[in-house]
């Protein structure tokens, strides 16, 4: 699999997470993308490779990448797929671990319409539709969002309208059911709950599964390998964006978790998308 480099060259590669790093929880940028794209602009004048790497299925982090004209690799699914934006193809990482997760979701489906009745189920771009401001009348009080474009992980909001039917809000009862009833389902695949990295959080709504295996820092050396950057940045907000490899830069933006400033070599003064730009501009 080949990229925008060659090996040798002298370019550097930036990794960008996405969510609370890149944009807000309303999925949204601070800055205009005007100036965003002007950066990387002047970035990829000067040999630099801006990429993104996020837990987010790639088909949404791709969308982001064309937006915003980011010209490195797209390490999506906390590191099990890696996309390449000169083949215009997806490489999955650990096959044989994380194929499973596309069968999981099929067969969720069927078992939450047995389970239960009256649920509203939508497939596809999770986040998109529980962003969306508008409400279809035809939902149900119980609502789950499965994620259809992940390839080698698993997620799903559970929601229910809001009392003011002007938008959705995180449905907790519905949530633990859906996270038992993945629970029970497990056996069918020969796996169990301690084999998978599993992110519940009632606060948000969301259940995202991972195997274990999976960890943004075995993608990562594997760009590295190919790339042969002279330098590597990973710019971010929390503990699961510090990879932990010796040739590798942590930045972190103003809003990052304390934890994860204490193992940044450089923290901006802002955040989000223009404390993003404030660590890329050490490289303009």
């Amino acid at each position: 699999m080949l990229f925008l480099s060659k090996k040798g060259s002298s370019m550097k590669l930036i990794l960008l997470d996405l969510d609370n790093t890149l944009i807000d929880s309303d999925y949204k940028l601070n800055v205009l993308d005007t100036d965003f794209r002007a950066v990387i602009d002047r970035l990829a004048q000067s040999g630099v490779q801006v990429g993104l790497c996020s837990d987010s299925a790639a088909i949404t982090l791709n969308q982001w990448a064309l937006r915003l004209g980011l010209t490195g690799p797209v390490i999506s699914e906390r590191g099990a797929v890696i996309w390449n934006p000169v083949e215009n193809s997806a490489e999955i990482i650990d096959v044989s671990d994380t194929n499973w997760f596309q069968r999981l979701r099929e067969d969720f489906v069927v078992e939450c319409m047995r389970e239960f009745p009256g649920i509203t189920i939508m497939l596809g771009d999770a986040t998109r539709f529980v962003k969306s401001p508008g409400m279809n009348l035809a939902m149900t009080d119980d609502i789950l969002a499965i994620n259809g474009f992940r390839t080698a992980s698993f997620s799903l909001f559970a929601f229910r309208p809001r009392s003011d039917q002007q938008g959705l809000e995180p449905n907790q009862d519905l949530l633990v059911k859906a996270s038992n009833l993945i629970e029970k389902m497990l056996n069918r695949y020969s796996k169990n709950r301690d084999e998978l990295f599993w992110d519940e959080n009632p606060h948000y709504g969301v259940l995202i599964l991972h195997a274990n295996i999976t960890v943004k820092s075995r993608a990562i050396s594997r760009i590295i390998d190919r790339l042969k950057p002279v330098e590597t940045v990973m710019i971010g907000d929390g503990l699961a964006d510090f990879l932990d490899l010796p040739y590798v830069s942590q930045f972190a933006v103003a809003n990052a978790d304390p934890r994860y400033k204490a193992k940044a070599s450089f923290v901006s003064a802002y955040p989000l998308a223009r404390g993003v730009m404030e660590c890329l501009a050490k490289y303009a």
